[in-house]
Formats: structure tokens, sequence, C-alpha cells
């Protein structure tokens, strides 16, 4: 496999503890929020974690609506260039030199200064890669993803790049959710997961695509008003695999699963998309990533 599977964790919060257990499951690289608590995050030890460790890190410099903590305002390009910087000058202050950078997350659904103008946000995007390749990082920088492959997301990425301020090295990212109720082979709006791939590679070209955000939850969901339907954990892990490989199988970089832990309440569908249960044990869809995609053990072993 040539796609570099990772998981979403840590959200701003220590994640060091996890890197043995996230290894053997197969999972390469760990995409971690570093400004999940704003500019005032511990972000040098955050970097530092990932150290001298077994899976690398994809490092967010503005998660959810980039905005601030109040929604007042977005977080500027200039601002997010200058965290660009800062995660540079941590990096080499510990000596961690395998890492990527996402710029940003789901700016289509963020705050509207970016929502509205993906031209702006691509500016982020070049500011970000401009700070980044001049602190002397030849790593990844990718495009904070897009929510979804719905028609909303591509005509962002369409706009986003019809802008012409995306470095050509820049990585489009993508995020990848399934309709309500929907199993892998579900779409938005087309006849195939293959028609919908098409669409989004005719919109990029010939552009390196990540995504970094991509799963399925376990929380009931309402149908045609009141059908409540559940996908069973086995349904999760044949989804989960199917994205894996779908994915690996069209040149996709990188690949986030979304998420490491569930939540407390199992009729909230953010909190059913982990792997691992709250009680801490990991669920099929684990095991399953272990079998597939777990590092071979040796011989006789």
């Amino acid at each position: 496999m040539t796609l570099q599977l990772g998981i979403n964790a840590g959200f701003g919060d220590p994640i060091q503890q996890e890197f043995p257990l996230l290894a053997s499951l197969g999972f390469r690289f760990v995409r971690q929020d570093l400004f999940a608590r704003g500019d005032d995050a511990p972000v040098e030890a955050l970097v530092a974690e990932f150290a001298n460790q077994t899976v690398s890190p994809l490092f967010l410099l503005a998660g959810g609506k980039i905005e601030r903590p109040d929604g007042s305002e977005r977080i500027e390009p200039h601002e997010l260039a200058a965290r660009a910087r800062r995660v540079v000058d941590a990096a080499n202050a510990c000596g961690l030199t395998s890492y990527a950078v996402e710029v940003g997350n789901e700016p289509d659904i963020a705050h509207e200064g970016y929502s509205q103008h993906p031209d702006d946000f691509a500016e982020a995007v070049r500011q970000s890669h401009e700070s980044l390749r001049g602190a002397g990082f030849d790593g990844s920088v990718i495009s904070g993803g897009v929510a979804n492959l719905d028609h909303r997301g591509m005509t962002y990425v369409r706009r986003m790049l019809a802008s012409g301020k995306m470095p050509d090295d820049a990585i489009v990212g993508f995020h990848r959710y399934p309709p309500t109720a929907g199993d892998h082979n579900a779409t938005h709006g087309f006849n195939s997961r293959d028609d919908e791939w098409q669409a989004l590679k005719d919109i990029t070209t010939d552009r390196r695509l990540a995504c970094t955000e991509f799963g399925y939850h376990t929380a009931p969901e309402i149908v045609l008003g009141f059908f409540r339907h559940r996908r069973s954990d086995q349904e999760v892990a044949q989804d989960v695999l199917f994205d894996i490989r779908f994915f690996d199988q069209r040149g996709v970089e990188f690949a986030a699963v979304y998420q490491l832990n569930d939540g407390p309440d199992p009729n909230n569908f953010e909190d059913r998309f982990g792997i691992r249960r709250v009680d801490g044990t990991l669920k099929p869809v684990a095991t399953a990533i272990q079998s597939a995609f777990g590092p071979t053990p040796p011989p006789g072993a």
C-alpha cells in the first residue's frame, strides 16, 4: 500500500501515550490540531511528542471553523502563516524532521470569511506555504479538506483552484463521509463512487490529493422522517476498509480515519465515529484495520 494511513486523534491534547497502539494497528500518522486552544496552546510540547516516534504527525494549523473562539472573526491568512512558522521552529527545536502541515479545516462550512470566499482561503494556503518553505520546511503542505465530496465541496475546490493562488506543490485536501444511512457505495448525487471520484479529478486534474477525514458512525439516523437506521460495528469495519483501498488505488497520498475515541452519547453521531469505545476496548473496525494493514509479524512470531 502506497497510501499513508492515519487517524484523527489528540484534538489539542497530549497523544504520545497512544503512539504504540496506533503503530500496532497500522497507522503511520496522526492528524493533530495544534491550535485547538488558539495561539496560547502548548504547541511546542505537542510537536515535541512526535520526535523519535514510530508515527509521524499531520499538524493542523486551525481546526473547527477557522475562527476566533467567540466566532466573531476568521483567523486571517497572515495569522495562519505565523502559526506555520511557529510549527517549523518547534520542530527544529526538538529535532522532528518528518511531518506534514494542513492549513485550515473544512473551509466550505467554516467562518463566512472563508466559506463565502474560496479565493481568500487559497490566499491563506499560499501565505502559509510561503512561510513554511521560507523557514526551510520541504514536506507536504495540504489545503484544509472541504467537508465532503458533495456539490458544495466540489464547487468550493473548483473556485479555490480557479483563484490561481494555490501553490503548484500544495496538496488538495478533502473529507469524505457518506450520505445519511449510506454505506460505502452511497454517493452525493452521483451514479457511483467512481463517478464521484471522477468529478473530483476533473476539477483537480493532476493535483496531489489527501483525505484528511473519513469514517462511518454507529449512532441512529433518521430516514424518511421516522425510520431510525443504525450501522453495525461490522458494517463500519467493512465500509472503512473499502474506503482505504479505494483511496489507495486512486493515488491518494494521505487518508486519516475519523477518529480514535468514541464520546459518551450513543445517540450523538459525533460521539460514534471512534475505533475505540469509551470503556477502552477496541471496536471491530480497529482490528480489521490491523489485520489488513498492520505491521507484518516476523516469521515464527
